[in-house]
């Protein structure tokens, strides 16, 4: 019998023919390689370290930029300080912040507008009496911020006598003192570009009337707004005492009950809050 050769012969005891025949499913992770979480993945070293991308690292030194930028706009106009000692009692007390408004008193040269020949412009308000200044008192051996109110301004003559402070020749009835000055201040005359000024609490300050006048140029800026303890937070007005006597007509000594003795020590006065 010859046989064919493109017929396979077969194999009687071959059990997966059958098996081959039928189609197979075929079984497979169903793509949840990419979910494993054991399947190494390899991340580019930029991504690593700064997985936002280059979007992300503009935009966060954008905000970056803009917070600096406010910053020094806000420290520019405003500063924070601490009241550190008792020289402005009952006004202002130890540990009491406050804000300091920096461009106040400052001025502007506009001469060099056509048709402008102010040289002077304080857009912010010139000094006033009773206003509550901060000014740097000196610089060596360490400078030191105080804290006082405006008596007196350039061209005015100030004096200190039987508890009074007059100003030219009129005697100031002062309520927001401590009590009545124990000493007292021949007549001076401000100069141009000076401050005369004085604590609250007149026999436990260190003022002009002890250190001399105050240089404009050392004034740091106006108290505007008392922040802390937040009981006692309210905007601060310039005050100024009532007179109470024309010139040439001072009122007698007034008892100084309540002033502190002269050999009470000098208190700090303000410190930089940061």
């Amino acid at each position: 019998m010859t046989s064919d050769p493109s017929i396979e012969p077969v194999d009687p005891f071959d059990v997966t023919e059958p098996f081959e025949r039928v189609a197979r499913p075929v079984l497979t992770h169903g793509g949840l390689t990419a979910f494993d979480p054991w399947a190494a993945e390899r991340v580019p070293l930029r991504e690593a370290i700064w997985p936002w991308g280059l979007r992300g690292l503009t935009e966060t030194l954008e905000v970056i930029a803009l917070a600096m930028i406010m910053f020094v706009a806000v420290r520019a106009v405003a500063h924070n300080y601490r009241v550190d000692g008792n020289s402005m009692v009952p006004s202002f007390h130890d540990g009491e912040a406050l804000i300091v408004n920096r461009l106040a008193y400052r001025s502007l040269d506009l001469s060099w507008l056509p048709g402008v020949a102010d040289d002077n412009w304080q857009p912010f308000g010139a000094p006033r009496q009773g206003d509550v200044v901060i000014f740097i008192q000196q610089r060596v051996p360490r400078e030191r911020d105080f804290v006082k109110r405006i008596i007196a301004l350039p061209g005015q003559t100030v004096e200190v006598k039987n508890g009074h402070v007059i100003v030219n020749g009129i005697a100031y009835d002062e309520p927001y003192i401590s009590a009545p000055p124990n000493y007292e201040y021949k007549p001076q005359t401000v100069p141009p570009g000076k401050l005369f000024v004085l604590g609250d609490n007149r026999n436990n300050s260190l003022d002009s009337h002890l250190i001399g006048m105050v240089d404009m140029a050392e004034v740091v800026g106006r108290v505007d707004l008392r922040y802390w303890p937040l009981r006692a937070a309210q905007v601060i007005q310039s005050e100024f005492g009532t007179p109470v006597a024309a010139a040439g007509n001072a009122p007698a000594s007034r008892p100084a009950a309540g002033s502190a003795p002269r050999s009470m020590r000098l208190q700090p006065e303000v410190s930089p809050s940061l």
